[in-house]
């Protein structure tokens, strides 16, 4: 473990490989499965909030019906490796991965550079980073099928190649019919089937008839009653077609080896545009898992604090859904969620009770969000829940006993909170489950106080369990520390599993005891016994507890207060958004009428103005003159503006969209005198007039 790695037994002990395994179910790829399997929490806050911001902005897309073209992704790294340690040729199986991998990331990257620049910032930068390798991708299609055979296309010696065979191979095949509906031939043959041995055609022929044909014995049959004959008369068209085959190997040879070297040429840039594939896969699956889970996107704040609205353990929420078979989201009203700050007003919370096992949920929750959140996840909380990105998270949670290491439990535990004790700073949160538990109660519980002391101390921001009463007199004495509880129903004697901050945990054993029919002389005589042992400060704690439960109630009020405020703040922000969305549409609606418009009187004053070529030279030249002026109002339209501009800018090798086609081409030369353009089309060279090619979608 090293300082800028989150503890590896916090990973194993709140699940967090179980949520990857979630996590990758939802890519699209092997690509993307893999990125999300070996995803780690950061502890970086700017990595973490950019990649929030990449899950939030694809959600938003998802949310919006739009179709993120994933397909054809493939994982070629290995063909990449494979190919670049030695000298072989790329077959026509890997080169179409290769190639439908590259056109994929063609796809996504027009669809992510080309999303609303306000809404899809991060997206669009991610885009930006997939490389263009379309004139490749053709190549590899131009010679390539989707049959995995190099088209006879793929050159003209190629074309004339299998030209020849065909004819050779239609020659043979007569030749063989000719032989075989000899009549004197007829009672030799073991069938008239054409067949192939070795790669030549030969005669089935019965053994006893061998002296009947002329020619060369290249197999027989596991009998020997069967003779495989290469008739004299076939040989000579036979070796015609052995080297035209040759040929044909040479020249598919050859054209691999070319397409091959056209990959390696390009192979760190395509190695690095495979990768930028796998975080965009590993953002989408994010977005798909957010969506799934009905999750939000928390905040990422620098105060060291962490505030959960209405969270829900997201495998609690798997585990409900495989039971009941139906989806997630289905479900969230049946998980009780739980509202948990720590960090804020207090850097400890205390939770006690009895062991119900609601309090141990409450710390895989709040662990397993906090990862989740540092690792650019959304978590399953409401809006408005925010989070620390913390240097270090330390758990322990659960039975810890080694048989092995001859182990007890409470050694087990107390190894590991040596080493938490030792690593804990101001940028740590430390998750701890049934503190002084294993041993005896009265020096448990001054050993965990010692422990929950030198923590704070410390500067770390502590969650724990404890089912040690003595624990919530600490609670209320020391700065910055606080109670809680899961709530217990005395009636039903189950958990309710909503927890309560600033009410510690009663342990209930009195009422749990009459409620399943304890005598009550021997319930009167343990009340006596706990009157006789209470040192006083039970009325105090009372009084302090009830002054808490009403400075909570009113702080919750506060709070349902600003998240509402915030809430309709958000709603006017997002009512401006799509005003002023509607207002660059009409804009850009008002640009195309009046560019259309003006393109109209344009060929009509172009039309007026030839018709008049043959009037009187006053008036053809009246004619010609407002033509002109026509022309120039029509050049100063906005989008003839910005067209003028695009056409300025282009260089070779840049794309545009050619408009007669539907399609995009690829810029040769700008022929600015003609005011035309030389593009290549599905590799056909065109010369359009600047008009027909316009900026790629």
């Amino acid at each position: 473990m090293t300082a800028r790695r989150i503890d590896e037994h916090t990973l194993t002990v709140l699940e967090f490989d179980t949520v990857r395994t979630i996590l990758a179910s939802f890519a699209a790829s092997d690509l993307g499965r893999d990125a999300a399997k070996s995803l780690y929490p950061s502890v970086d806050a700017r990595w973490a909030k950019a990649r929030l911001a990449e899950t939030s902005e694809l959600r938003l897309v998802l949310d919006r019906g739009e179709r993120v073209p994933m397909a054809g992704l493939r994982d070629i790294r290995a063909i990449l490796k494979q190919f670049g340690k030695k000298e072989t040729v790329l077959e026509p199986e890997p080169l179409l991965e290769i190639a439908d991998t590259l056109a994929a990331s063609s796809r996504l990257r027009m669809f992510l550079t080309n999303l609303e620049p306000s809404q899809s910032a991060h997206l669009a930068a991610m885009g930006s980073k997939l490389g263009d390798f379309r004139l490749l991708v053709d190549e590899i299609n131009r010679c390539v099928g989707p049959d995995k055979r190099v088209r006879d296309d793929a050159s003209d010696k190629l074309k004339e190649i299998r030209r020849n065979i065909g004819i050779l191979s239609e020659r043979i095949h007569r030749e063989f019919m000719d032989l075989v509906s000899s009549p004197n031939l007829r009672r030799a043959l073991e069938n008239d089937k054409f067949l192939m041995r070795h790669g030549r055609p030969v005669v089935a022929l019965k053994a006893n008839y061998r002296t009947h044909l002329r020619g060369t014995v290249l197999d027989r049959s596991n009998t020997g009653a069967t003779l495989y004959v290469e008739p004299d008369a076939l040989v000579e068209l036979s070796n015609e077609m052995e080297d035209a085959l040759f040929e044909e190997k040479k020249e598919v040879g050859r054209i691999l080896w070319q397409l091959t070297h056209a990959v390696l040429d390009e192979q760190r840039a395509i190695l690095d545009t495979v990768k930028m594939l796998a975080l965009v896969d590993l953002t989408y699956a994010k977005a798909r898992f957010s969506v799934a889970y009905d999750m939000t996107a928390p905040e990422i704040k620098p105060d060291m604090s962490l505030h959960l609205r209405e969270a829900r353990h997201p495998l609690l929420l798997e585990w409900a859904a495989q039971q009941k078979g139906c989806d997630v989201r289905a479900l969230t009203d049946e998980i009780v969620p739980i509202d948990v700050r720590l960090g804020d007003d207090f850097d400890l919370l205390l939770v006690t009770g009895p062991n119900t096992g609601g309090k141990t949920v409450v710390l895989k929750t709040i662990g397993l969000l906090t990862l989740m959140a540092q690792s650019g996840m959304h978590v399953p909380a409401r809006a408005g829940s925010s989070f620390a990105v913390f240097a270090q998270v330390f758990a322990d949670i659960g039975d810890e006993q080694s048989i092995q290491q001859s182990l007890s439990t409470f050694s087990a535990h107390m190894r590991q909170i040596v080493k938490i004790l030792a690593g804990t700073n101001d940028r740590t949160l430390v998750l701890l489950d049934e503190l002084g538990a294993g041993t005896d109660p009265a020096e448990g519980a001054v050993l965990a106080t010692s422990i929950l002391d030198a923590l704070m101390r410390k500067g770390g921001k502590v969650a724990t369990t404890t089912h040690l009463g003595q624990l919530k007199g600490f609670a209320y004495t020391a700065p910055r520390a606080q109670n809680a509880c899961v709530q217990f129903d005395t009636e039903t004697l189950q958990p309710t599993y909503r927890l309560m901050i600033g009410t510690p945990g009663a342990s209930n054993a009195l009422v749990i005891a009459k409620r399943l029919g304890m005598p009550n002389d021997v319930l009167a005589r343990a009340g006596s016994l706990l009157e006789t042992e209470s040192d006083g400060t039970t009325e105090l704690i009372n009084q302090i507890q009830a002054t808490r439960e009403d400075a909570e109630r009113k702080r919750t009020d506060a709070q349902a207060l600003l998240d509402d405020a915030k809430q309709t703040r958000a709603r006017v922000v997002k009512r401006l958004s799509r005003v002023r969305d509607e207002g660059r549409r009409l804009k850009q609606q008002a640009d195309r009428e009046i560019d259309d418009s003006m393109r109209e009187v344009r060929e009509l004053a172009d039309a007026f103005a030839a018709e008049m070529h043959n009037a009187p030279q006053q008036w053809s030249q009246k004619a010609s003159q407002l033509a002109a002026q026509i022309s120039k109002l029509a050049a100063s339209t906005p989008l003839a503006v910005r067209h003028e501009k695009f056409i300025e800018s282009l260089r070779r090798g840049d794309s545009v969209y050619v408009i007669p086609f539907k399609r995009e081409g690829i810029v040769e030369r700008v022929r600015r005198s003609r005011r035309t353009i030389v593009v290549f089309v599905e590799s056909k060279q065109l010369e359009l007039p600047f008009k027909d090619v316009a900026k790629p979608a």
